[in-house]
């Protein structure tokens, strides 16, 4: 039994080793990515966020400012993919091979389903190119149809008071109803 705790703690403090190595490469992890016709350059940090933009100098003459927008996109999604594609592979490594819970402890419930597989990270299908211009129909949100115009409001109906009295005497307070 000491052999085999002895083994396990062994195991235990390499893999935290391992994995404390894997989380440093990780917070250095970046992606460049380029577009293919050369005029776009980004720069994807550890966090899937855009650290870095670059033009060719002759960007906007060779291209509409639409299809160099969606040329933007497209570079940062694959740089994103690829950073998390490069952290999950140094992830890897650690997952593999880990004792179960059943393995160690007779008698204990199986926890391999509780752990979640890491996912392989491929560039997904790229949304359809937006409209040249922002009147060519559509909303600028969605490139969705242009919704219906808002009706307008229906008017409140007025408040009818009732008549007063005139014996009435006045109020004692004069914190009245509104009159």
């Amino acid at each position: 039994m000491k052999d085999q705790m002895d083994t396990l703690l062994e195991n235990f403090e390499r893999q935290t080793a391992q994995l404390r190595d894997a989380q440093t490469a990780a917070a250095e992890t970046t992606a460049q990515v380029s577009s293919p016709d050369g005029l776009v350059r980004a720069t994807i940090d550890a966090g899937g966020s855009l650290a870095k933009l670059e033009f060719a100098p002759n960007a906007f003459e060779r291209t509409t400012p639409a299809q160099l927008a969606n040329t933007v996109q497209t570079v940062v999604r694959q740089g994103s993919l690829q950073v998390k594609q490069k952290i999950a592979d140094l992830m890897a490594p650690i997952t593999e091979g880990l004792p179960d819970l059943a393995d160690l402890v007779e008698g204990a419930p199986s926890l391999a389903g509780l752990v979640p597989r890491i996912p392989e990270f491929v560039e997904e299908e790229a949304p359809a190119p937006r409209p040249a211009s922002f009147e060519e129909g559509g909303s600028i949100l969605r490139n969705e149809a242009v919704p219906p115009p808002m009706l307008a409001p229906k008017p409140a109906p007025k408040r009818v008071r009732p008549p007063r009295d005139e014996d009435e005497e006045p109020p004692s307070s004069w914190m009245t109803r509104g009159d």
